[in-house]
């Protein structure tokens, strides 16, 4: 369980108009990832600041609409208790009872509010690729005039820096969505100084009018989960006492997991291998790994996937390792080896800029081509951690 602090965002209008989009649709996810929980947090410390004068914009399959501020609020409080303070989502009424978005009538709804809030003393904050810029022309419909300061919030450049590792259509879709935000002088806040340095270059290129940019590195703010009993299948994991290495993530490209299993396909044939344990759901683009998985006979026994665990779950599994491995070829921060830091657990992570930034004190960095560097690391750890017991 954790969550993020950020120093808040400059703005020097006296109202905002955040985008919710993505957070209304993790309203029922029990886990938010990364780009979840700082959208989640800029959200958060916008309406403390702005009170009555923080709006929600939400943008839809059936367009944009200005919602109603209760709904936003309960909606940020929802998610806090859930996300930050491992509540039970259930247990709050969810405002979605109370507005249907799919059927709301969206223009009887938008144009009444608007004009009191589409002005010069407003500035549009979206936190999360998503929402008013994923829609063609509705950055237009919302503000015909461009009367209101923009705020992009950028996570990482990978979908256009790296379309390889993403959905064929991704790199377009994420084009448009910069494209619709930035046809008028727009703020650009960076999540690392890695991503402010590709952001500068993508907007020199591309001829975006930068008001003013700005580096917000979200932080860690380690809690321990509330103890609850382990999910069956992860309690029969850790009563293995051999060693185990997690890594966790998304199973997509980007995330070298092929490295890995490969690494694991050689260990298999030594005495004693350790296990892999892989936590996250499956992506896309995945089918070499997935072909590994399910039909490579040498790792069988030795690598393990997991998903939809608690909070608890994985911070138990996670302090027990031996190391998070985390591979990866492009990354935008990289919180899980935060996490891991705050449960002293070593890392072993790709040496890309990013990570040379955020990681902690003792991360052990390696090209993440180098599967013979990452074999000998993994099995020297294994060895010590065999040895220890």
């Amino acid at each position: 369980m954790y969550r993020l602090s950020m120093r808040p965002l400059s703005i020097e209008t006296p109202r905002v108009l955040f985008d919710i989009s993505r957070l209304v649709r993790s309203y029922g996810k029990s886990f938010g990832t990364g780009v979840d929980r700082i959208d989640l947090a800029i959200g958060l410390d916008l309406f403390e600041r702005f009170g009555a004068k923080c709006h929600f914009v939400y943008a839809g399959p059936h367009g944009v609409c200005i919602l109603p501020q209760d709904f936003g609020e309960a909606v940020l409080e929802h998610l806090r208790y859930g996300w930050n303070d491992d509540a039970v989502l259930k247990e709050k009424e969810s405002p979605l009872s109370k507005f249907r978005l799919k059927n709301e009538p969206f223009v009887r709804n938008f144009l009444p509010l608007s004009g009191k809030i589409i002005s010069e003393q407003t500035t549009y904050v979206v936190a999360s690729h998503s929402g008013v810029g994923k829609i063609k022309g509705a950055m237009r419909r919302l503000d015909p005039h461009r009367k209101m300061q923009r705020l992009i919030y950028i996570h990482d450049l990978i979908p256009i820096e790296y379309p390889e590792y993403q959905r064929p259509e991704t790199k377009q879709q994420f084009l448009d969505f910069l494209k619709e935000l930035t046809d008028a002088p727009v703020i650009a806040v960076s999540n690392s100084w890695d991503t402010h340095r590709r952001v500068l270059a993508f907007a020199s290129a591309n001829g975006w009018t930068l008001k003013a940019t700005d580096v917000v590195v979200p932080t860690l703010d380690f809690q321990r989960a509330l103890e609850r009993p382990l999910a069956p299948h992860v309690k029969a994991f850790l009563e293995n006492r051999g060693p185990f290495f997690i890594v966790l993530g998304t199973i997509e490209p980007r995330k070298n997991h092929l490295l890995l299993l490969q690494v694991w396909r050689e260990l298999a044939q030594r005495e004693g291998s350790p296990r892999l344990c892989i936590i996250g759901k499956l992506g896309w683009e995945n089918e070499n790994v997935v072909d590994m998985l399910e039909r490579c006979e040498a790792i069988r026994d030795s690598v393990f996937v997991f998903y939809g665990l608690s909070d608890f779950d994985v911070q138990t599994m996670l302090q027990q390792a031996s190391a998070l491995l985390f591979p990866s070829f492009a990354e935008g921060l990289g919180i899980p080896m935060l996490e891991a830091a705050a449960l002293g657990v070593p890392c072993i992570a790709s040496d890309i800029p990013v990570f040379r930034e955020v990681g902690p004190p003792g991360t052990t960095f390696l090209n993440p081509l180098d599967g013979i560097g990452w074999l000998a690391e993994i099995a020297a750890r294994a060895g010590g951690h065999r040895d220890s017991r």
